[in-house]
C-alpha cells in the first residue's frame, strides 16, 4: 500500500537517507487563493483508489467554473487528520471571485502562507522519493512543516492526472509543503 504524504517525513526519520531523492527547494510566500473545484474525503486507501476518478470528474466539469485565472493550472489541496487517518483532497482551479460555485463543487479560500516549494519530475511511482527528499531538505535547512496547514500540489500542462500516463518520464509538477512560522 502507498504511503500518504504525511507519512513521508516519518519514513525519512526511520529509514535515514535510504531511498531519498536529492531535491532542491525554495522558500516562497503564496498569496491568498480563491479556488473552486471538487473534493473527496476518506481513508488513504480510499483516496488512492478514488482520486483518478475525482480528477476525471473535475476535468469534465472544469468548463462550468467562471472567472478562472488560468485554466491550464490546477491544484490538489490536501487536508490530513493524523489522529483519525482521514484525508480530504480538493482538485481545483484558482478564480478571481466566488461569483458562482457550480452545484456539487466547493469554494475554498487558501490563506497566504509560507511554503517550501519542490518540483517532482519523472514517473509518478517516484513521487515518494521526491517527498522524502523534500522533507529532508526542509529539516536540513532548519524549517518545520506545519502539520495543521493545507498542503498543495500545482499541476500544469506538463502533467495532468488521469490524462497523462503516470509512468511518463516527462511528468512534472510542483509540491508545496507549508512551513511553521
Amino acid at each position: 500500500m502507498a504511503s500518504s504524504p504525511c507519512d513521508y517525513g516519518k519514513m525519512e526519520e526511520k529509514n535515514g537517507n535510504r531511498g531519498v531523492k536529492q531535491v532542491e527547494g525554495s522558500i516562497v510566500v503564496v498569496p491568498q487563493k480563491l479556488l473552486i473545484g471538487v473534493s473527496f474525503s476518506g481513508t488513504f486507501p480510499a483516496l488512492v483508489a478514488e482520486m483518478p476518478k475525482v480528477w476525471e470528474i473535475f476535468l469534465q466539469r472544469q468548463p462550468e467554473i467562471a472567472q478562472v485565472i488560468d485554466p491550464h493550472v490546477r491544484y490538489d489541496i490536501s487536508s490530513e487528520n493524523q489522529k483519525y487517518q482521514f484525508f480530504t483532497e480538493y482538485i481545483a482551479v484558482e478564480v478571481e471571485a466566488f461569483a458562482q460555485i457550480p452545484a456539487g463543487m466547493v469554494g475554498l479560500t487558501l490563506p497566504e502562507k509560507t511554503y517550501a516549494r519542490f518540483r517532482h519530475e519523472g514517473p509518478m511511482e517516484q513521487v515518494q522519493q521526491t517527498y522524502l527528499g523534500a522533507f529532508q531538505w526542509v529539516k536540513e535547512n532548519g524549517h518545520l512543516v506545519d502539520e495543521q496547514a493545507l498542503r498543495m500540489e500545482r499541476y500544469d500542462d506538463r502533467f495532468v492526472p488521469s490524462v497523462h500516463a503516470s509512468e511518463r518520464k516527462e511528468n512534472a509538477y510542483e509540491i508545496y509543503l507549508p512551513l511553521s512560522s
